[in-house]
């Protein structure tokens, strides 16, 4: 699943604004209008938490932002190329039977 920290970063960035985002509104809900959210035994509580909760998400965004931004500038992609005996890279261009287009013969 996460084979490097790039690929992990990656996944991680956008789940982790969602959750900001999501948190940020549960904790506007609480802290506005907590009447509307029932079940609340502590409103003070349960606002912190959300805000708390934000908080994490907004560092995991930031790491994931240090780990892609750390990814590409250390990682170097690899260049592999399949030259022949004199150098050639295994394609061969024709002159033959091409089209002159108006060159004097």
């Amino acid at each position: 699943m996460c084979k490097d920290v790039g690929e992990c970063s990656r996944m991680c960035l956008p789940y982790s604004f969602v959750g900001f985002v999501f948190t940020l509104w549960v904790g506007v809900m609480i802290a506005k209008q907590d009447f509307f959210i029932g079940g609340l035994d502590d409103p003070e509580q349960a606002k912190s938490s959300a805000f708390g909760a934000m908080t994490m998400f907004i560092v995991t965004f930031f790491i994931s932002l240090g780990g892609i931004f750390y990814d590409s500038q250390f990682k170097k992609e690899e260049v592999t190329t399949e030259a022949g005996p004199n150098g050639q890279e295994g394609y061969q261009l024709h002159s033959e039977g091409q089209p002159t287009y108006g060159a004097a013969n």
